[in-house]
């Protein structure tokens, strides 16, 4: 969808008589952003949309001129937009904004997929106690309305999986397997087909990008299978140590440290509190050192990439449905990580080491550099 919000806007505030100056008193912005606004090289905040509608007396829906569709690159506007308000705007208003989205756009079933993985990646920072389970079961809903209306039937696959997902966070277990089996179903990749399609008229550039792209999902796939996998290992320890030592091969093969540093750092996060829990403070000390580096060399925000050998994937990560982001704002993914190491009890058997204590207060420096920062 084309948004032509900044001409309305101009159109509206010069019916009014007033001045862009007087528009950016009243939103409670910068003259350059209403200019900017106007001129199309940027969008007002979600959250001052109401507003706006309010201050020229028009619908939301004629300020955005609107369609029942979303096409992928508004679609990954949007969810960056809702991500960054979390940081800005109460959680309420960020929830309104999210509700009223889904019921303007209710029949663009690839938005409301994107909206119930918005509420999935940030039930801990909407509002209410009980937060799990009633944004969950809200995400849930989505998923099935998704499923039961829409006619593509990857978007049905995909909502079927993410249905199953939210019954696991809910403790519905008889459900998923009732969606999706207990049986593990024969792998037939697609995109080899699709490759070897491309290969054979011709287009020889576009197979490459296309098995690229495959074998870049695949690699943090993999990962999060053995990252899981670990802790169905802890009562065998030659499994468990030969299970990291493999799953560290293969992100240093693949430069995951670099191109995906958020699934490398789970999986050692997993590492680590398997061996803590099996009391290997050597090994659990070892790897918190090798999360530690990883982290202080992460770049954050992050943005997913590709690097000399993925040299074709950067087109189609931005692409993809919600672009080159993280699911959720990575500055709270590393907050996350970092707590979730310093206050995990696991440690307690060993908490008074030496070396733990020093990782700890460089992952506590870290966390205040950054709260730092945002002040």
């Amino acid at each position: 969808m084309e948004m032509n919000i900044g001409p309305i806007i101009m159109e509206k505030r010069k019916e009014k008589q007033v001045t862009q100056q007087e528009l950016a008193n009243f939103v409670g912005v910068s003259k350059a952003s209403v200019s900017k606004w106007e001129t199309g090289q940027t969008y007002p905040d979600i959250t001052l949309l109401p507003l706006l509608a309010a201050y020229f007396d028009i619908t939301i829906d004629s300020l955005l001129t609107y369609e029942p569709q979303l096409d992928n690159h508004e679609i990954q506007r949007i969810y960056a937009m809702l991500k960054e308000s979390l940081i800005t705007k109460s959680p309420e208003d960020v929830l309104a904004t999210v509700r009223s989205f889904v019921r303007r756009y209710y029949s663009c079933y690839p938005f409301v997929l994107r909206m119930g993985m918005f509420l999935m990646n940030h039930v801990d920072l909407l509002p209410g106690e009980d937060s799990i389970q009633t944004y969950t079961k809200e995400a849930q809903e989505l998923f099935v309305h998704v499923r039961t209306q829409a006619k593509d039937p990857e978007m049905i696959i995909q909502a079927l999986k993410y249905e199953a997902y939210t019954a696991l966070t809910l403790n519905e277990f008889d459900q998923v397997l009732e969606i999706l089996g207990d049986q593990v179903p024969m792998l037939f990749p697609i995109e080899s087909l699709i490759a070897a399609a491309q290969q054979q008229k011709g287009d020889q550039q576009q197979a490459i990008v296309t098995l690229q792209s495959a074998i870049y999902q695949y690699l943090t796939v993999f990962l999060s299978f053995l990252t899981n996998y670990l802790q169905l290992l802890l009562n065998d320890s030659a499994k468990f140590s030969e299970t990291v030592s493999r799953g560290l091969q293969f992100a240093s093969i693949f430069n995951l440290n670099e191109m995906h540093p958020v699934a490398l750092m789970n999986f050692q996060l997993s590492a680590i509190f398997g061996y803590a829990q099996k009391g290997d403070e050597a090994a659990a000390l070892q790897n918190l050192n090798r999360f530690l580096n990883v982290l202080q060399q992460t770049k954050f925000p992050v943005d997913l990439h590709g690097d000399n050998y993925f040299d074709q994937v950067d087109d189609w990560l931005k692409e993809s449905e919600i672009g080159n982001q993280l699911p959720r704002d990575s500055m709270k993914v590393k907050e996350s990580l970092i707590t979730i190491v310093i206050d995990n009890p696991v440690f307690a058997n060993f908490k008074d080491q030496v070396q733990l204590q020093r990782v700890f207060s460089e992952l506590r420096n870290i966390k205040g550099q950054d709260v730092t920062d945002n002040e």
